[in-house]
């Protein structure tokens, strides 16, 4: 493929893109890190101006050096480092600047993708994907723009697989699991689950981490909706 005649049309997808993120409230300082330098160079050299790049690191110290330092308005990271986890820091990166937005960029490695995709982080797409000649990449801008979260087509097909195959069948819930997913779902904390079961809140809190590790969640929130796409969910209040 001669990407030389696509030229023109990227250029235009970018400039149209650049309106979406002015008009929102994200920083346009990024920070990027990988263990990958080649990448690190393509990904610096891609935008419009230097002085938008807050770092480019290959280490998790570096990271939270630049994050502290720097506060950039957007962190791109791949999953593995020269030293440390970059999804790891992606999640922990909103603690440290919570106004960021967080990219995770992955290889096709399966797992990976799996798991940034199922991860509190506001985008994740492949490599291939974000330096294609479609429109991915803007697509993930925009969304990011619009206040949205964004997984890539790999993604997302990924994570529609997995589901398909808890779907036949879906995982089996304890029935303190069920009382306690059907309240969740409801519209409870957790404080209000342990008043209503008289148990205490460290044992509804452990029975939350537990199920999000058997749903594959992060947050109560992805618990709950992971519930109601499997149809696990008995709750009637609505």
């Amino acid at each position: 493929m001669n990407l030389v005649t696509d030229m023109p049309r990227l250029n235009g997808i970018k400039a149209s893109t650049m309106g979406w993120l002015l008009s929102s409230d994200i920083r346009l300082s990024a920070g990027f890190a990988s263990s990958r330098r080649l990448l690190l160079y393509g990904l610096y050299q891609s935008i419009q101006s230097r002085r938008r790049a807050s770092f480019v690191v290959t280490t998790a110290a570096e990271v939270i050096e630049g994050l502290n330092h720097h506060r950039p308005g957007v962190l791109i990271i791949t999953p593995r480092l020269e030293a440390g986890d970059g999804l790891a820091l992606a999640i922990q990166a909103r603690s440290l600047v919570p106004d960021i937005r967080t990219i995770v960029l992955c290889d096709q490695d399966q797992d990976d993708l799996l798991e940034a995709g199922r991860a509190d982080v506001d985008a994740v797409v492949t490599e291939q994907e974000c330096f294609g000649v479609d429109q991915q990449l803007r697509n993930m801008l925009i969304s990011l723009a619009l206040g949205r979260r964004y997984r890539s087509p790999a993604v997302q097909s990924l994570l529609l697989e997995e589901e398909k195959g808890w779907r036949n069948p879906p995982p089996d819930l304890t029935p303190r699991e069920q009382q306690l997913v059907d309240l969740w779902v409801e519209g409870l904390g957790d404080r209000e689950v342990a008043d209503r079961l008289g148990v205490s809140y460290e044992t509804v809190r452990s029975h939350g981490k537990t199920l999000r590790k058997k749903l594959g969640a992060n947050t109560r929130s992805q618990l709950v909706l992971k519930v109601l796409s499997l149809g696990l969910s008995r709750a009637t209040g609505f």
